[in-house]
């Protein structure tokens, strides 16, 4: 699987970001599971894994979650529905799924706002199916403030590596064999295996630092146009309380946390944490100081605070 975000990672990606894209597999039998709209070992959480497919395999993936008194509305990216519908907000059935809980459902847009990277979608499928849907999280518009402590909830595909690593680590991830099951995707090698994670993660929130961007010696101006973006006020910046040691990529969309309430939506990471090694820069003839890079980390995201899309959550709580 690529990753294909709007970030500028290291050195030429696009900063604005988090969402995945997957090639196409060999062609899986049929299965149950897609038959019958369903996938095991799902969450009884509000947060949804949303997929764009292409001849009916993944192309783009997000995360979602559902809008507190409404009835199967979600929140998401917006850059999630931009970047497989052209620039535009009409979805037509079964373009866009979600698997949540262990149901599969069609997924349109229904409301995105001028400026923000918000989207509301509809979930569309039985009736039976909607009866069941999680309860969402109660939405708080309260101030958030440095040294806040949030949590981040949303699915990604993980790197099997990654997960082992994470195990080792004392922190277990949860899997959920989406990909496996209802798409089919095996893969032999270990170094390609990928699975669908629930992610929970704790942070907490910084002040922007959008001199240490202009500063830094790692960014062509390019990269720090894009970077200057997010380190303002207008988005909340988190530290992780961990490296999640790989991008953030698919977490887009995900649901944001102040003591149990939603309060944002996961909008951007920052992909340029390097620590040096003790070397710091070294000089290399034709080319100058040239940074001697020890480790990337993922640690920093950005948050689209749910306050600055009010307007556009009232409007997902009273759609019925």
């Amino acid at each position: 699987m690529a990753v294909s975000c709007r970030f500028v990672l290291f050195p030429i990606l696009a900063l604005c970001f988090l969402i995945l894209t997957s090639c196409k597999p060999p062609q899986e039998e049929k299965n149950t599971f897609r038959g019958e709209g369903r996938f095991e070992g799902g969450l009884d959480v509000p947060v949804a894994f949303l997929v764009n497919e292409l001849a009916g395999q993944p192309r783009i993936m997000a995360s979602g979650w559902l809008i507190e008194g409404s009835k199967g509305i979600l929140f998401s990216a917006k850059h999630f529905t931009d970047d497989f519908m052209g620039k535009t907000i009409e979805l037509g059935g079964g373009e866009c799924k979600a698997f949540i809980k262990n149901m599969v459902l069609d997924c349109s847009v229904l409301q995105v706002p001028p400026i923000r990277d918000a989207v509301v979608l509809e979930l569309r499928g039985p009736q039976a199916y909607l009866d069941l849907l999680p309860k969402p999280y109660q939405i708080s518009y309260e101030k958030i403030n440095y040294g806040d402590t949030l949590v981040i909830q949303g699915l990604h595909p993980h790197p099997l590596l990654i997960s082992e690593l994470n195990e080792v680590e004392g922190f277990k991830d949860y899997s959920i064999p989406i990909l496996r099951d209802y798409y089919g995707i095996r893969m032999a090698d270990p170094v390609q295996k990928n699975e669908v994670v629930f992610d929970g993660l704790k942070g907490r929130v910084v002040k922007p630092d959008p001199v240490a961007v202009l500063r830094n010696p790692l960014l062509n101006d390019e990269e720090k146009k894009a970077m200057l973006q997010y380190e303002n006020d207008s988005y909340i910046k988190v530290v992780m309380a961990r490296d999640h040691k790989f991008s953030f990529g698919g977490l887009s969309g995900g649901v944001v946390l102040k003591n149990g309430k939603a309060v944002g939506v996961i909008t951007a990471q920052d992909p340029f944490r390097f620590e040096l090694d003790k070397r710091g820069f070294f000089s290399v003839p034709g080319l100058g100081r040239v940074a001697n890079i020890k480790a990337q980390h993922f640690d920093v995201i950005y948050i689209t605070p749910v306050g600055s899309v009010r307007e556009l959550a009232e409007y997902g709580k009273r759609v019925r």
